[in-house]
């Protein structure tokens, strides 16, 4: 994908048109880790029913222990030396609007990264999804926060602590680990809150996927057609070789 095309009008093009399971195909087929797939990151549960889907740029926040000592690593990946926060900056201040902020902080913690205060702050300036590997409090909150659709609020867990008990923010705009999938600032995340599932597309293989998709929806709709006027599918998938996924 080219500099000069715009990745907005390619977000909202995605957001339309395909859900993160159209996206992982693509994905798989491309050689991605894990399909793209962040596990176990499920939509608040007071959204269950909500069939609402969000694709944007990426922008991260990483978050460490309390005690945390410069120069480790995490989940094979370099901690920044020394913060990149600027002194100035709550960081909830870093991400542009419009972007999904993803926020990790250490498994073996039980503080929640995010409540309702923090996600108020995110969505007045604008962020269109949070997503937690980690804990979120305040679901109530929170969940009303996303009636609009304006917003959504994913996690792995819940918690009734807040940050402040074990963690700290720590570096923004850095890569993080979800699983096998290493997530760059400037990735896409695809999140539909009716499938349950996220998934994100790295940037440089953007281009890529918007070139499979079109080709694998027609393959998969065909398929689809096919199997529901009762052909096997074995012979059905004969008829649509572009589709190249298990269903």
């Amino acid at each position: 994908m080219s500099e000069s095309q715009d990745i907005e009008s390619v977000c909202e093009t995605i957001e339309k048109d395909y859900s993160p399971c159209d996206v992982s195909d693509a994905l798989l087929k491309l050689g991605i880790p894990s399909a793209g797939y962040l596990r176990d990151i499920v939509p608040l549960p007071t959204r269950l029913g909500s069939h609402t889907r969000i694709v944007a740029p990426i922008s991260t926040v990483l978050f460490v222990d309390k005690t945390h000592k410069p120069g480790s690593t995490y989940r094979g990946l370099d901690v920044p030396s020394e913060t990149n926060l600027p002194p100035d900056k709550h960081f909830t201040d870093i991400a542009p609007s419009g972007s999904a902020v993803i926020m990790q902080q250490p498994s073996h913690q039980t503080a929640a990264l995010v409540g309702d205060i923090v996600a108020t702050r995110f969505k007045v300036r604008g962020i269109s999804s949070i997503v937690i590997d980690g804990r979120v409090r305040d679901v109530v909150g929170c969940g009303e926060l996303c009636k609009d659709d304006k917003l959504q609020v994913w996690s792995k867990a819940i918690s009734s602590s807040g940050t402040s008990l074990e963690a700290k923010p720590w570096a923004v705009d850095v890569p993080l680990r979800i699983g096998e999938v290493v997530v760059k600032p400037g990735d896409v995340l695809v999140a539909d809150e009716g499938e349950m599932v996220c998934c994100v597309i790295p940037k440089e293989r953007l281009g890529d996927v918007m070139g499979l998709l079109p080709k694998h929806k027609k393959a998969d709709d065909g398929l689809l057609q096919d199997v529901q006027n009762g052909m096997g599918f074995k012979e059905a998938i004969k008829r649509w070789p572009g589709h190249y996924t298990n269903h």
